[in-house]
């Protein structure tokens, strides 16, 4: 009796090892789509789903082999929803067709300020292959001509291009690091940013180097797209947008910045005809303190900013004099404080909520969900009184402790 047990454990056990290859898929069946484009159909209640089919041969050790075959297949499918679409695809695409590689999804502006788009997302997202760490993308025109325009010389490979800019996101600040997961957290009454991005030039002369918007930065050749600012999004639908700097102060006035370094441009305190670059970090969290029991509800916000002197073309001297580094300090506190109290007055202007996470923080304060929820946090926060205030601290004046001094060389000739 004890060895038929014996002998019924391991068929069990085997029959479990060999029930994990049911439903295996070969590689060389599969079509890896990379990115998808959603559009809004001119019908109504439809949409365009354009996928981007990576090819697997493409910077491979077969690359000889396909060497005049194209990066990708693109293919657009008319459908109500986009796994239907998914399904349509199969007719022209002779392999099954997976997202098990999707790492990016792009909107058309249309379609974002759609109230159709939450239908489409929330109803996508059911799939098991459409994970939420996916980037979510708005395209300035229609994703399907972003989609046919974005050939960059640099990275051949969608997927790897993708992941490129979504790590130089989080560099520069010029865009927001976001995702489908962030996205369906925020489709209430809060704001929440989205990248924006375009492939048409649009140019408006020269501005500060962040100031700027998709489209909008002054440049004469290289990769057709250009991937700065926000779009704002609320309850599921585009609401309006955010340039550059804006975008970077957004994320500075959260508690937990997502931005490693960002370089800016500020007024040379010592020599008006110039700008002064510096690079700008944080050693910890934002505080938020925000008081519910007043009327306006009171925010209290304190940011902590290292600041390195990146490229000072003035050439002054700020180890010199204690004055000048205070000059300097004090210049960045208050431009950086002035942009801070200008966005903020534009969101309290324009939209019921707040992209900061603010929310969170006032929601301490409540004993229950429902007993927040009907503070309408999103009307007191138009009404609100905000204080913003930067902690700035200067670590370095660059890799020389002073400028040359070109004035002596010319004496000295």
């Amino acid at each position: 009796m004890r060895r038929n047990g014996w002998k019924l454990g391991m068929v069990l056990m085997i029959l479990l090892l060999v029930s994990g290859c049911g439903e295996r898929r070969e590689l060389e069946t599969s079509a890896f789509v990379s990115v998808i484009g959603l559009d809004k159909a001119e019908q109504d209640h439809q949409v365009k789903v354009t996928f981007q089919v990576s090819n697997p041969q493409v910077n491979t050790t077969q690359s000889a082999e396909a060497q005049k075959e194209p990066p990708s297949d693109i293919v657009t499918i008319t459908s109500v929803d986009l796994l239907s679409a998914k399904e349509l695809a199969q007719s022209s695409l002779s392999r099954e067709i997976t997202f098990s590689h999707l790492q990016t999804i792009i909107v058309g502006e249309e379609l974002a300020r759609d109230d159709l788009f939450k239908h489409i997302i929330g109803s996508a997202i059911i799939d098991p292959e459409m994970r939420r760490e996916t980037i979510m993308i708005v395209s300035k025109e229609r994703a399907q001509a972003f989609i046919h325009a974005n050939k960059p010389t640099m990275e051949t490979r969608p997927h790897k291009y993708y992941q490129f800019m979504k790590d130089n996101w989080k560099k520069t600040g010029f865009s927001p690091v976001s995702n489908l997961n962030a996205f369906f957290q925020r489709t209430e009454g809060e704001l929440f940013l989205a990248a924006y991005a375009t492939a048409e030039r649009d140019p408006i002369g020269i501005r500060h180097d962040d100031d700027y918007s998709a489209g909008e930065v002054p440049q004469d050749s290289g990769d057709p797209v250009q991937m700065i600012g926000s779009a704002v999004m609320q309850e599921g639908k585009m609401v309006g947008m955010l340039n550059g700097e804006e975008t970077r102060i957004s994320q500075l006035l959260r508690r937990k910045n997502l931005i490693e370094t960002m370089t800016a441009e500020f007024p040379d305190p010592l020599n008006e005809n110039y700008q002064i670059s510096l690079v700008l970090n944080q050693s910890s969290h934002t505080e938020i303190e925000v008081d519910t029991d007043r009327s306006p509800v009171k925010i209290d916000v304190k940011v902590p900013l290292q600041v390195k002197v990146n490229s000072n073309i003035a050439l002054e001297d700020f180890t010199a004099s204690q004055k000048r580094r205070d000059a300097l300090r004090e210049m960045v506190k208050e431009k950086m404080e002035e942009a801070s109290d200008s966005l903020i007055k534009k969101l309290q202007e324009d939209y019921t909520g707040e992209p900061f996470v603010w929310y969170a923080t006032a929601r301490r304060n409540f004993w229950t969900v429902s007993g927040f929820e009907n503070f309408e946090w999103g009307e007191k926060f138009k009404e609100a009184d905000v204080d913003v205030h930067y902690e700035v601290s200067v670590t370095s004046f660059g890799e020389q402790l002073s400028p040359p001094a070109f004035k002596k060389f010319e004496e000295d000739k």
